[in-house]
């Protein structure tokens, strides 16, 4: 029996209890209080919906129905049959309906094991709804529209949208990953499918950040979107997101009376909670045999003998591009200049998917100079330009990552593998003097610390990386982030229908 349904028979009972108490107080002295009761008890008899009930329950049900309105009307008859239907229904297992609403299917893997641990739960039906998504234009106007729903695996077993209607399904728990409602400059998933849309009292809409991020240095922002405004909760990766968030919403309390109403309306108290993200079980859980290599990709990354090269996966953000620009850029052709002239090495460069329209919207004067070093990349016999929907074909099969910020270098520094937090702006050496220390180096990789240009030089770093061999580890797949977010999800499920 569905939870929620559970909970409403439950509370009705209890009224009809009081009510049962009600009329053997007024029989015989108020034929009218009398009446006027026993009709309100019948009312809620029969808006109590027994149609997933047992035979036995079904039997119970009809034996207080026939009691309270026989002419011989016995209180303690009518409290006994109550008792035994109450007792019945409260022995029922207890089943919560999920509903999943990710919109890009490379952003799958923030909600990927919150998913797995719906399917393990016999008590719960969980439902994946891809929703579409829409480009716009430059006075923001939604354009073309994008459907990724054929891009799930067929285990995943997916619903469609056109199809089905949320409230049709009536989910007790909704998790979303697109904090943007119509916010962003680029792109808006569908309007119906915005927050404050999704929100009501007797479900629990759950945010899960489709990102990670490097929270070590001080240059790193927290930003919000709008749908922590209307959401149940939202999902903080540390403690320190929660404590930025929370100072971000009680800046906008101050800064807006309007925002400070909304914010108080939605806000329970506990919105933040420090759960990880199902992005890191994904991390730690990556083997090749499940992204196998491309045959494109085996002409870059393998040598004439078969031999995989050394591969060192670069990322570039948006937030890092237009904040330094054409130094950004720069740093870019240092690193492909670099791999062009050494054939023994591999590139695997994977930029944020939205760099493209985002530049030709927002700085269409560095279109030129980006398409320029995309060409290149393209070209080279030893450089991957990974435009795919999956980056962990890219995380697994490289042996180091440069970068500057975002989710990719926060997910890769978990996987042990030398993470590079690039240095913008100054003269890259690529030379390597051997002046490192190595042994520190290798404590800070196991210890899934990045290790930073500035401190000892490109070109080290990369020498070192050649160098550095990983331990085994393993990790336990009963305590994933991903289980810990559903139980939550469910706990809070409970207590809203009480």
């Amino acid at each position: 029996m569905r939870a929620k349904d559970k909970q409403k028979i439950l509370k009705t009972v209890d009224k009809l209890v009081e009510y049962n108490k009600t009329l053997e107080k007024y029989r015989g002295s108020s034929k009218y209080l009398f009446d006027k009761i026993l009709r309100e008890c019948n009312k809620l008899g029969d808006e109590i919906d027994i149609s997933d009930c047992l035979f036995e329950e079904h039997e119970a049900f009809g034996e207080y129905k026939k009691l309270i309105n026989s002419p011989e009307y016995d209180a303690d008859l009518v409290k006994k049959a109550l008792d035994v239907f109450f007792q019945q229904i409260q022995e029922e297992n207890e089943t919560y309906r999920v509903l999943f609403l990710p919109y890009k299917y490379s952003m799958w893997d923030s909600f990927a094991s919150i998913f797995e641990a719906s399917k393990e739960d016999e008590n719960c039906e969980a439902y994946v709804m891809p929703i579409p998504y829409y480009d716009k234009d430059q006075e923001g106007n939604l354009t073309e529209m994008h459907d990724e729903s054929e891009s799930y695996p067929d285990d995943v077993g997916i619903i469609s949208w056109q199809d089905n209607q949320v409230d049709e399904i009536d989910p007790d728990v909704i998790f979303i990953h697109n904090p943007y409602n119509g916010n962003n400059r680029v792109t808006s998933i569908h309007p119906k499918y915005y927050t404050n849309k999704l929100v009501c009292k007797d479900r629990v809409v759950i945010y899960v950040p489709y990102y990670v991020s490097y929270t070590e240095d001080k240059e790193v922002m927290a930003s919000m979107g709008g749908a922590e405004f209307y959401a149940d909760y939202v999902i903080m990766q540390s403690e320190w997101y929660k404590e930025k968030f929370e100072q971000i919403l009680n800046d906008y309390k101050k800064s807006d009376d309007d925002f400070s109403d909304l914010i108080d309306f939605y806000d329970n108290g506990n919105k933040f909670v420090v759960l990880g993200n199902p992005k890191y079980d994904k991390i730690r859980s990556l083997e090749k045999s499940e992204y196998p290599l491309r045959d494109d990709w085996k002409e870059k990354l393998l040598d004439e003998s078969g031999n995989k090269k050394f591969t060192v996966l670069l990322d570039t953000t948006l937030e890092i591009l237009f904040k330094q620009r054409e130094k950004m850029l720069d740093k870019i052709g240092d690193v492909i200049d670099f791999f062009e002239k050494s054939d023994d090495l591999a590139l695997i460069w994977r930029p944020h998917p939205l760099i493209e329209p985002t530049l030709r919207k927002m700085c269409p004067e560095l279109i030129p100079a980006y398409v320029k070093l995309v060409d290149r990349c393209k070209k080279l016999n030893n450089c991957i330009f990974d435009d795919t929907n999956d980056m962990h074909t890219a995380i697994e099969w490289s042996d180091a990552f440069m970068g500057k910020y975002g989710s990719m270098i926060e997910l890769y520094r978990v996987t042990k593998k030398p993470t590079i937090m690039l240095e913008i702006g100054e003269k890259t050496n690529f030379e390597s003097d051997g002046t490192y220390d190595e042994e520190g180096l290798k404590a800070k990789v196991s210890k899934c610390q990045v290790i930073r240009e500035k401190d000892c030089g490109l070109g080290n770093l990369i020498d070192f990386s050649m160098k550095y061999q990983r331990d085994e580890v393993e990790y336990d797949i009963n305590q994933t982030d991903g289980k810990k977010i559903y139980d939550f999800a469910i706990k809070s499920a409970k207590l809203k229908m009480e």
